[in-house]
């Protein structure tokens, strides 16, 4: 279901939404697939019982599957529109690596692949569902997590993933435009100056200073420094820089930006 935050805020809705879908993902991966007994003889559990059980986990299952699917619908069309795309690509510049939002995708992508074998994997056979049969469906639920299913070190990472996009939201946040409109912030016709009386040299937003990045590529640029000998000297200290960051950082200097 869309919440009121994707419906009105694409960046707040695709964040939230991924938060939600990754705690699904590790709540999942900390489940026992499917009940089952060291000893299947007349001691354990009924066919019915153990066959009902297998019915509301191939349910949950498509809920999940369903679910999982969306969410990648949604995330493609929400990294689709132009706004979306240029505060996380701003915020990409200022962590200096790809988004974690992209981490999640990985993890959208691997679930829906998970549930779809499950599914397939797991339809319900023909004839009378009885013990052994159950037993057998056991056996290939285990086999298809196995090879589908996350492993115990991704399922570990998710916490920490989930904690990052809270950072990442935050960086996008406190990175966005105004929005409010020049109207709105015009001050009240008495208090404001007259053409004449406006500084040109005041005038037009400040520019930002300089990151300790920025300055260590244009002191290596100054001296005539190839892209690739910059890259190689400064990536020990930036172990996430590019060709193409150093490239844009040496044309923003020569354009005398800062």
């Amino acid at each position: 279901m869309t919440t009121q935050k994707e419906g009105l805020d694409p960046i707040a809705g695709l964040y939230s939404r991924a938060i939600v879908d990754l705690k699904d993902i590790y709540n999942c991966g900390k489940h026992e697939p499917l009940p089952g007994t060291q000893s299947p003889d007349d001691r354990g559990p009924k066919a019915e019982v153990c066959w009902a059980l297998f019915d509301r986990l191939m349910e949950t299952y498509r809920e999940s599957f369903i679910r999982f699917d969306e969410s990648r619908k949604f995330y493609r069309k929400a990294r689709q529109q132009p706004q979306v795309a240029e505060l996380i690509s701003r915020t990409r510049a200022r962590q200096l690596r790809y988004p974690y939002i992209d981490d999640v995708k990985t993890y959208l992508d691997k679930s829906q692949k998970l549930y779809l074998y499950l599914l397939r994997g797991l339809a319900p056979v023909e004839g009378t569902r009885t013990i052994e049969t159950y037993y057998a469906k056991v056996d290939e639920c285990g086999t298809l997590w196995k090879k589908f299913g996350f492993t115990s070190e991704e399922n570990e990472a998710i916490p920490g993933l989930i904690e990052n996009l809270r950072t990442e939201f935050a960086l996008i946040e406190a990175n966005r435009k105004p929005r409010f409109t020049a109207v709105e912030q015009a001050p009240p016709k008495e208090q404001q100056a007259t053409p004449a009386a406006v500084d040109p040299k005041l005038a037009g937003p400040k520019r930002a200073r300089w990151t300790q990045l920025e300055k260590d590529v244009h002191k290596l640029n100054e001296m005539r420094k190839p892209t690739k000998v910059i890259l190689n000297a400064l990536r020990p200290q930036y172990p996430d820089l590019t060709w193409e960051m150093v490239r844009s950082i040496c044309n923003r200097n020569s354009k005398g930006t800062r």
